[in-house]
């Protein structure tokens, strides 16, 4: 019989099998000469501990490594001005003279065809530098992310320009434009009575692709490399199709009957003589044609189909001496004249140019003289419109005598008695014609002052056979250049100008 005391003994005793089968895996130490067996979950949460621990000083790393990335890119960051290197953390006003100081000194080249170069600050170019608003680029630029991660790059500097397009254009014009071929206009003629289109043809040059945007990026980015010049078709201002239009219409202004009457005579003028009067020129652009008929040419007719009934009168000129006497340099002449014969040539303009026919009944009548009185001057000048003719002084003494062209009847120069007060050795002159249609007149030389926009100066696009017959100006007075050279360096400014009729 089994005692159930020793078979409970029996149930406690450890199974070997068993006991070793449940340590399987796990971490067995001995100390003491005891076995131990480590608890899993006591192991796992040490490794956790140990990677978090990792991962919070790795963060806090990349934290302090991005901070002192961005706090590099403020202190070190620089900018590139002209080549020049310069730290962005001084003032505004110490980088804008930075960048004044650098764009005064660039200078961009442009190579020329034949090999040559030359170099042009920005002022040649009719460019002028904003710095203000050229450092207000600089610190949008240090803003972006993209350059704070690469702060040690410095920001390339584009200059802000402010621009004179008349001044740019000249420029391109005359520096960066070399012809090899003249282009051709389209030409509207009159030949043997007939209107004639002569047909445009392109022309070569040598200059720049968009030379507007090209010249203005170089500058603004102050390129080192030099501009090179390019062969490129030259286009005409003017073809044959913008001058269609006005084929006809230059018919229809010949073809239109016109009659003065004289008494009992009539004249009639010839298609060559109307051809006379018709002007066909551009406007300032360049792109536009003007057709426009000169009433000075028309009352230059008028005074040759008159001529033998009328006799202009000549001024009364009386100088003033200090002493309060005077002397009388021309007794003045009364004259006979067609009445009112300036409004008369500038309505024959009207009606030629509104398609009306033209008769005009034209009044002869006795013209008196005018007095003009001068005082005591070293140097004056008298224009007389009637006559047109021009005379220099020195006190009582003619010095001098000019045939002048005045102003046309429909734009009449001014009468009364100024002073010089400004002269230009050459200019160009703008304005509007009688029909408020612009003109561009270039290189107007030898060029004195003497009341508003009026003045004397030379004149070297119409005939010599204007000058002494025709009034035809916009209002100044006109003469060769050769002839307006010589008043030029005679009359200083101060000098008296007395215009009358």
């Amino acid at each position: 019989m089994i005692d159930s005391k020793d078979h409970q003994k029996r149930q406690k005793k450890p199974d070997t099998q068993s006991w070793l089968d449940s340590v399987a895996g796990k971490d067995i130490r001995i100390e003491h000469g005891e076995i131990h067996v480590v608890d899993e979950s006591v192991k796992e949460k040490k490794k956790h501990w140990m990677r978090n621990r990792v991962t919070v000083f790795g963060l806090a790393g990349l934290v302090v490594l991005a901070m002192g990335w961005l706090v590099a890119g403020v202190v070190f960051a620089k900018a590139s001005v002209g080549g020049e290197v310069v730290s962005t953390r001084q003032s505004d006003a110490a980088l804008q003279n930075v960048v004044k100081q650098q764009a005064d000194a660039y200078r961009l080249a442009i190579s020329y065809p034949d090999g040559s170069k030359k170099n042009f600050s920005l002022a040649d170019m009719g460019l002028t530098v904003d710095s203000a608003k050229t450092v207000s680029g600089i610190r949008t630029q240090q803003k972006l992310a993209s350059n704070h991660l690469v702060w040690w790059r410095p920001v390339p500097v584009d200059l802000s320009l402010v621009t004179n397009n008349a001044k740019r254009n000249a420029f391109l014009a005359a520096q960066a434009t070399v012809t090899i071929q003249p282009a051709s206009d389209a030409v509207l003629s009159i030949k043997d009575g007939t209107v004639v289109i002569t047909d445009s043809t392109a022309g070569k040059h040598n200059g720049l692709k968009d030379p507007v945007n090209t010249l203005e990026a170089a500058a603004s980015t102050m390129q080192v490399a030099p501009l090179q010049l390019q062969v490129l078709s030259t286009r005409p201002a003017i073809t044959a199709t913008q001058l269609a239009p006005y084929q006809a219409k230059l018919k229809s202004i010949l073809d239109q009957s016109v009659t003065f009457t004289i008494g009992t005579k009539q004249f009639q003028p010839t298609v060559a003589d109307k051809a006379e009067w018709v002007e066909i020129g551009l406007n300032k652009d360049g792109k536009k044609v003007v057709v426009t008929i000169n009433d000075g040419k028309v009352l230059a007719y008028i005074n040759k189909i008159a001529k033998p009934y009328i006799e202009p009168p000549r001024a009364r000129i009386e100088f003033n001496r200090e002493d309060g006497t005077f002397s009388v340099l021309s007794k003045g002449t009364e004259g006979s004249d067609i009445v009112g014969k300036d409004k008369v040539a500038a309505q024959v303009t009207k009606d030629l140019l509104n398609g009306k026919a033209v008769n005009q009944v034209l009044q002869i009548s006795q013209a008196d003289f005018n007095t003009v009185s001068a005082d005591s001057y070293s140097k004056w000048i008298e224009v007389d419109l009637t006559t047109k003719r021009m005379y220099a002084y020195e006190q009582s003494n003619t010095v001098k005598t000019f045939l002048v062209s005045a102003g046309a009847p429909a734009t009449p120069t001014v009468t009364g008695q100024y002073k010089i007060y400004s002269k230009y050795v050459q200019q160009d002159m703008t304005g509007l014609n009688a029909d408020g249609t612009s003109y561009f007149q270039p290189n107007v030389s030898w060029i004195n002052y003497f009341y508003q926009d009026y003045a004397i100066h030379g004149n070297y696009w119409r005939p010599t056979s204007y000058f002494g017959n025709i009034n035809s100006s916009h209002g100044c007075v006109g003469l060769p250049n050769i002839e307006a050279q010589w008043l030029y360096n005679w009359a200083p400014v101060g000098t008296p100008v007395i215009v009358h009729t």
